[in-house]
């Protein structure tokens, strides 16, 4: 499953902490070759197919200590690596007797949901201000923090997905004052269905200040499970608006 782009600068940063020795020697054992010697560090990041950066991923996280004789300064070090730790986390990876293993297989996926859904809500015209892919970029900030956030997480992609459905009930020039208005102005001009539109409110309660956590889930779990559900009922309702509107 895809890292995202938040991971892959956290790598770049973990690069730019070491010599260029320590780099080429780290690539060199998990692909064969070398990068280009023009390359910064963060092209290296971006380029590595996932399969190629996991276990780069892996010996950075779990045992690091050959890279980090090449740190020369060894806190700076230490820093970029636990950043790249909590970012690996937001996407849904931890690190179990020396592995990366997946944390959340739901969290994984809407990682790369969420990269696709900033690119398109850009090309959608509904997010002129950035208030919607600002509010997501807070979310995974929030999620990632140090110490994390996980309730600034789950508000603000509760944040995105009804600033997504006002903005979306104003453009049929419609007045909404409140995000259950804003659902029954799309379910009338027939952008959802009566069951979606449940199924969005739910969603959305399920992400909502004081929602209930169910017993045995921790508050890591709990974040992921609401982001996930958040991310991708934002994703849902920008496709059933793009799908719905008129051909140009």
């Amino acid at each position: 499953m895809p890292f995202s782009h938040r991971t892959r600068g956290a790598l770049a940063q973990v690069f730019d902490s070491v010599n260029r020795e320590g780099i080429d020697t780290l690539l060199y054992k998990h692909i064969g070759n070398l990068p280009r010697a023009d390359m910064s560090s963060l092209e290296i990041a971006r380029r590595l197919d996932d399969d190629v950066v996991r276990p780069v991923l892996t010996e950075l996280t779990a045992d690091n200590r050959s890279v980090r004789l090449h740190a020369p300064t060894k806190h700076v070090f230490d820093n970029a690596v636990e950043e790249l730790r909590r970012w690996l986390l937001h996407d849904g990876w931890t690190i179990e007797n020396g592995e990366l293993v997946r944390l959340a297989p739901a969290a994984e996926e809407v990682t790369g949901m969420r990269d696709r859904l900033l690119e398109e809500i850009e090309l959608s015209g509904l997010d002129r201000d950035d208030g919607i892919k600002q509010a997501l970029e807070r979310s995974s900030d929030s999620f990632a923090s140090d110490p994390p956030d996980y309730n600034g997480a789950i508000t603000n992609v509760r944040i995105a997905l009804e600033t997504l459905a006002r903005r979306a009930a104003e453009a049929t020039g419609e007045a909404v004052d409140s995000w259950g208005r804003s659902l029954h102005v799309l379910r009338n001009v027939e952008v959802i269905d009566p069951d979606e539109e449940q199924v969005l409110a739910r969603v959305y309660t399920f992400t909502s200040d004081g929602a209930h956590r169910p017993r045995g889930i921790g508050d890591q779990e709990w974040a992921t499970l609401a982001r996930t559900f958040g991310i991708g009922s934002v994703y849902f309702l920008l496709h059933k608006l793009l799908s719905t509107r008129p051909h140009q």
